[in-house]
């Protein structure tokens, strides 16, 4: 995960992180801790995280996926 890509989301929209925990229904101190930590969040908390901050699917893979999960990815639905 690239937290300073979500940080700067979160900037972007206009929001902070603490209204954003608020809208995917986490306390900010979580959301800091998963920030810190992040392969914590769920699945669920980055699609409600998606939902929030109207991102498209592939900004949320680049935000939450290594740059080399998502080659691997790319190239197994070529094969």
């Amino acid at each position: 995960m690239k937290p300073n890509e979500l940080r700067a989301e979160v900037v972007r929209r206009g929001t902070t992180i603490s209204e954003l925990a608020d809208r995917i229904g986490i306390s900010k101190e979580t959301f800091w801790r998963r920030l810190k930590d992040p392969g914590n969040f769920t699945v669920s908390e980055i699609l409600a995280i998606k939902e929030a901050l109207g991102l498209d699917s592939e900004r949320v893979f680049s935000i939450f996926f290594s740059d080399s999960f998502l080659e691997e990815t790319k190239a197994g639905s070529r094969s």
